[in-house]
C-alpha cells in the first residue's frame, strides 16, 4: 500500500524479478519500461581467504579484522577473518551489474549504506536489486533511478544494505 501511494518501492512490497518473468535484466529496461519493484536476485559468490588477503594488501586496508585470525575472533562483532564491506559492495556490484552498454548510463553514487552482518572465509553472498524510485529529468534525455540493495550471506541473513544511484536512458 504504501508504494501504492508515495510512487517508492518499500521493503515487503511485490517485486517483478525480470529476468524470470520477462527474460530481461531490469538493467536492460529504459526509464519508460522500468517499473518500480522490477528486481533481480543474483546466484550466489563464494568468499575466500585469499582473496580477503588480496583486497587488504592491494588497498591497504590492513585492519585487524580482515588480517590478524586472533584479535579479529578476540572482538564481539567478528568469527575471526572476515570480508571488507567494501569487498562485499565491489562484488555485489558484480552480482548484479549487466555489462551491455545502456540504457543504463552511469553509477552515480550510494546512499543509506549499512553494514549488519559480518562475512567469514567460506560464507557466500547474493544481492537483491530492485527498482526504488524513478525520478525522469525533464531537460535530458535520462533520469534518475535508485535501486533497493540488500546483500544476504548463504542463510539469507542481511550483510549490508544500500541504495544504488544510476542514471538511465529515456
Amino acid at each position: 500500500m504504501l508504494t501504492a501511494v508515495t510512487g517508492v518501492w518499500h521493503t515487503g512490497a511485490d517485486r517483478n524479478f525480470t529476468l524470470e518473468t520477462e527474460g530481461q535484466h531490469p538493467f536492460r529496461k529504459h526509464l519508460s519500461t522500468l517499473h518500480i519493484g522490477d528486481a533481480i536476485r543474483s546466484g550466489l559468490r563464494e568468499v575466500s581467504l585469499e582473496e580477503i588477503t588480496k583486497f587488504a594488501n592491494s588497498t591497504g586496508d590492513t585492519f585487524y579484522a580482515h588480517t590478524n585470525q586472533e584479535a579479529a575472533a578476540a572482538n564481539p562483532f567478528f568469527p575471526g577473518i572476515v570480508a571488507h564491506g567494501y569487498l562485499l559492495l565491489a562484488w555485489g556490484a558484480g552480482l548484479f551489474v549487466e555489462p551491455a552498454p545502456g540504457p543504463v548510463l552511469a553509477n552515480y553514487g550510494l546512499e543509506s549504506l549499512r553494514f549488519i552482518t559480518p562475512v567469514a572465509a567460506g560464507d557466500s553472498i547474493r544481492v537483491t536489486l530492485t527498482a526504488k524510485k524513478i525520478t525522469p529529468r525533464e531537460t535530458d534525455e535520462y533520469g534518475e533511478v535508485a535501486w533497493d540493495a540488500v546483500l544476504t550471506n548463504q542463510n539469507d541473513e542481511i550483510v549490508a544494505t544500500y541504495d544504488v544511484l544510476t542514471l538511465v536512458e529515456k
